[in-house]
């Protein structure tokens, strides 16, 4: 009985502090991805499954996402999409985020060329 009760507190607690999470966290170094070469194997290796798969354009693509909503205080998500070749090799990819520690390292990287 005491743990139930404990497990009731903890969710209310949960529901009032607002806070909601979906998906699973995931690293936002996106280096080890190389265009034509990085496969859909590679991918769930590091990753494991998508949070959403699709398609664009007819193109399939794979989506893992973490979303962190608040009722108070500032929302925060993070995306990374692979866009899929016939070969299941990546196409291309993009990652966006406004997580505090991505979002500086992100803007740095924008303006760095890409060879």
């Amino acid at each position: 009985m005491a743990m139930k009760r404990l497990v009731l507190v903890a969710g209310a607690l949960g529901v009032m502090a607002g806070c909601v999470t979906e998906g699973r966290d995931f690293r936002s170094d996106t280096s080890w991805i190389k265009e034509k070469k990085t496969t859909q194997g590679d991918v769930q290796m590091v990753l494991r499954e998508p949070y959403a798969v699709g398609n664009s354009s007819g193109q399939p693509t794979w989506t893992y996402g973490y979303y962190r909503y608040r009722l108070v205080g500032a929302s925060h998500q993070k995306e990374l999409k692979f866009y899929w070749n016939p070969d299941g090799t990546v196409n291309s990819y993009s990652f966006s985020s406004n997580f505090e520690g991505d979002t500086a390292s992100t803007a740095s990287k924008a303006h760095e060329p890409s060879y």
